[in-house]
């Protein structure tokens, strides 16, 4: 792995040291442009500002190129191509390395061989598409991502496109962790029509390419879901006040790669009174998977163990993502005249949402007795944008501030509705049995949840390089609170040197809440705060 880590640092030294004469895209032929990044980020874990660890030190080149195959009708400038005028194709391909696996002792030791390079490497066509222009008709094939709706960095109609959460959770650009599909895309500009102006309808169809959202419950790796409790799996089962050996099973129902699979989408948006408006509807499979409990495959062996165990039990679930429908709305208006800020809304309804249930729930609410349902829930975002003189922290430039309010909501709710899986130790007649640790399910999915975010950006020095960013989100129902300082120096045309500074806070209580803002990542044994610093080279 040495040569490959020596092979990547040349690339990065070349590259950066390549006097290229400015920042954007680079035409190498009239009909062929690239552009792309090489970004180094190392993050260091600060747990309680003390005990600090190494988790990331991650290596990415991406690189976009574009080849305009055809213009004005003429096809590799010799065809004829009728009323086809325009075509290209698009190609972004990405590479990582994240020597942490190799170089950092807390992460190296945890893993075999095998498993460090599966985690260290990811080599990724991540889009390739082609766009064709048939006026009124523009049609884009191929694998890419497609983003609906106003909202910033939560979910409600930017749902076409699962997420991989797996190497920082949320805490990267959206567009980088969206995990690109392919699909149809076709678009139909209307114009004006009656009082709306600007006026178009698109429709998306993704034939058979289904994507769950990545998440990752292994408790070795850095970003690991494992809700309120411990950083290890559940060995162990309480029955009866007896323990148990556990022994659990994975069925996948993953929807196969098939016609029937298929995911639709369409919406119409204008401009009417100088609103700009949006309506949409999709047909979807949850990238959210649930779970359900096989109690009529699961069975309980009262053999005793070698390991003391009263026997064993075999558990069986099935992973399964259901038919989702979405229906929504998005508009935002710029209000000059008293405000001078841009307004902006988003609302959605979504069916067929996967939830757990608590054990224990009756058989009007639970009929096939495997702890799942479904559920529909509504997601109201309100938002505003505005330029603002704030002369006391800058007197030459304004700041651009930004905040939102989005609240979800479960229409068909249940107390029983259970969130996040936790791992705890076995206890035994009041007494810790060492090494046994049981899952236990202690969050509790509220009917409202509601998280407020605020942001606020500005420049400073000769030509603005200097530009420090200021991120606050607050989950007011269980108080836990996220921060992100963060200060970007743009050194050349070229480079920037990024720091930011990342906190998780718990104002009381521990209800982890559904954001992944406050307990969840801040708790005082697991706490993730973290300082990160960044040099990219963008060309």
């Amino acid at each position: 792995m040495a040569c490959s880590r020596n092979v990547l640092f040349a690339v990065l030294g070349v590259v950066l040291m390549s006097p290229l004469p400015s920042w954007g895209v680079i035409a190498l032929r009239h009909d062929l442009e690239i552009e792309g990044f090489l970004e180094a980020k190392n993050i260091l874990r600060t747990p309680m500002f003390r005990d600090a660890k190494f988790i990331m030190q991650r290596n990415t080149a991406q690189i976009e190129g574009k080849y305009y195959f055809l213009r004005e009708g003429r096809a590799f400038g010799r065809f004829s191509t009728g009323p086809l005028e325009e075509a290209s194709l698009t190609v972004i391909g990405r590479g990582v390395y994240d020597s942490i696996y190799d170089i950092g002792e807390a992460l190296s030791e945890k893993f075999t061989y095998e498993e460090r390079l599966q985690r260290k490497f990811e080599y990724k066509l991540r889009e390739i598409y082609t766009d064709m222009a048939i006026p009124p008709f523009a049609l884009r094939i191929g694998r890419q991502q497609v983003v609906w709706g106003e909202t910033d960095n939560f979910r409600a109609l930017d749902v076409i496109n699962p997420l991989d959460l797996r190497w920082h959770w949320s805490r990267e650009s959206w567009e980088d962790i969206r995990i690109p599909l392919w699909m149809v895309r076709a678009i139909y500009d209307i114009g004006k029509f009656g009082p709306i102006e600007e006026s178009f309808v698109e429709t998306i169809w993704i034939p058979w390419d289904f994507q769950r959202t990545k998440i990752t419950t292994d408790p070795r790796r850095p970003w690991a879901f494992i809700g309120d409790g411990l950083r290890t799996v559940a060995n162990s089962a309480i029955i009866g006040g007896q323990l148990y050996d556990l022994r659990p099973q994975r069925i996948d129902r993953k929807p196969d790669r098939s016609l029937e699979s298929s995911q639709a989408g369409i919406r119409f948006k204008g401009i009417w009174g100088g609103i700009d408006f949006s309506l949409n509807y999709l047909y979807l499979l949850s990238a959210d998977t649930g779970v359900k409990v096989r109690r009529d495959l699961s069975r309980l062996d009262p053999t005793p163990t070698a390991s003391g165990a009263a026997g064993t039990l075999y558990s069986v679930i099935n992973t399964v993502n259901p038919r989702s429908h979405v229906m929504g709305i998005a508009a935002n208006y710029s209000e000059e005249r008293y405000t001078q800020a841009v307004f902006r809304v988003e609302a959605a309804l979504t069916t067929g949402v996967p939830v757990r249930l608590a054990p224990g729930a009756s058989r009007r609410l639970d009929p096939d007795n495997n702890s799942f349902d479904t559920a529909r829930r509504s997601v109201l975002m309100l938002a505003f944008d505005r330029p603002t003189w704030i002369r006391p922290l800058n007197k030459i430039r304004t700041f651009f501030l930004t905040s939102q309010i989005f609240w979800r909501h479960y229409w068909d709710y249940s107390r029983l509705y259970r969130g996040t899986s936790s791992v705890v130790r076995a206890v035994v007649d009041g007494r810790v049995i060492p090494g046994r640790f049981i899952s236990f399910s202690r969050d509790r999915v509220e009917q409202d949840e509601i998280v407020i975010t605020f942001a606020a950006s500005t420049s400073y020095g000769a030509g603005g390089l200097w530009q420090p960013l200021f991120v606050f989100a607050f989950d007011p129902l269980s108080t836990g609170a996220y921060n992100r300082l963060s200060l970007d120096y743009l050194f050349s045309n070229h480079i920037v040197l990024r720091l930011t500074q990342d906190f998780y806070w718990r104002v009381s209580g521990h209800d982890p809440g559904p954001w992944s803002i406050g307990d969840l990542f801040g708790r005082p044994r697991d706490s993730r705060h973290e300082t990160i610093f960044s040099i990219i080279f963008q060309f």
